[in-house]
């Protein structure tokens, strides 16, 4: 357990762009009542795009999480597959979030981002195809969230669920 919890601080500590430690993480309780409550976006519209994984780092992603923040500035848990186990944490906001991760942050690549009001989420699922080019899907969900990413690239598309 105490690797994974490691493993945990090291990936939030990238996303913060500071070291975290352990006394910021919640209970694990509050994790899972964070989790039941985020079970409702199951339900919601998603809007979906996908970019190249390094165009995270591009003035285009900057700008979509800029628009993100003005949309709804509350404070953003990080969730990652380890947050169920170790407990979650909480940033400022979508724009404390440092999105310049390598691609190996975690093994799953999947990176979830919910509001602390749980109005809004914003999920990133990257992956790698047969040739070797990096993927990052991008989904966006929430009242002020949902319509947000189909700027990103031309290969935007809504799903209704």
């Amino acid at each position: 357990m105490l690797d994974y919890l490691k493993k945990y601080l090291e990936e939030l500590s990238i996303l913060a762009g500071h070291p975290v430690q352990v006394n910021e993480l919640s209970h694990v309780d509050q994790a899972a009542s964070i989790r039941e409550a985020g079970k409702k976006f199951a339900l919601q519209a998603t809007t979906i795009s996908e970019i190249s994984f390094s165009n995270r780092n591009e003035n285009l992603f900057k700008i979509f999480t800029k628009k993100l923040y003005d949309a709804n500035p509350s404070p953003v848990y990080v969730w990652t597959p380890r947050t169920i186990e170790c407990g979650a944490f909480l940033l400022p906001s979508i724009c404390a979030v440092n999105f310049s991760f390598d691609f190996t942050i975690n093994e799953e690549g999947i990176l979830v981002f919910l509001t602390n009001d749980l109005i809004d989420r914003l999920l990133l699922d990257f992956t790698s195809l047969p040739s070797g080019e990096e993927r990052l899907r991008i989904e966006t969900q929430g009242e002020n969230w949902i319509h947000l990413n189909d700027f990103v690239d031309s290969h935007s598309k809504e799903i209704q669920l």
